[in-house]
């Protein structure tokens, strides 16, 4: 063999082992990141979550939406104002 098709079989075989080394971590890395998908959208999903003070005041909201509608049981609304002047006179 001439040392001109020495040198192409050798850097062929040495572009092609890169090539096929690159595929092969690039494969790899995409799997990788396919896994660690579901990971990334639950920590995610978990920081848009209600943090505590943001709990706290939906449970207060709760409670005082059910306390309005105890007392609208026991002492409806009839929608006309009390002013406390007597007119009748």
């Amino acid at each position: 063999m001439s040392r001109a098709s020495k040198i192409t079989l050798a850097l062929s075989t040495v572009f092609s082992i890169a090539t096929i080394g690159a595929v092969y971590y690039m494969a790899e890395y995409e799997k990788d990141q396919l896994q660690t998908g579901p990971i990334r959208d639950k920590e995610r999903l978990e920081k848009r979550s209600f943090n505590q003070k943001q709990r706290a005041n939906l449970e207060e909201y709760e409670e005082q939406k059910k306390l309005f509608t105890e007392m609208q049981k026991e002492q409806p609304l009839s929608g006309e104002v009390v002013e406390g002047i007597d007119r009748s006179k």
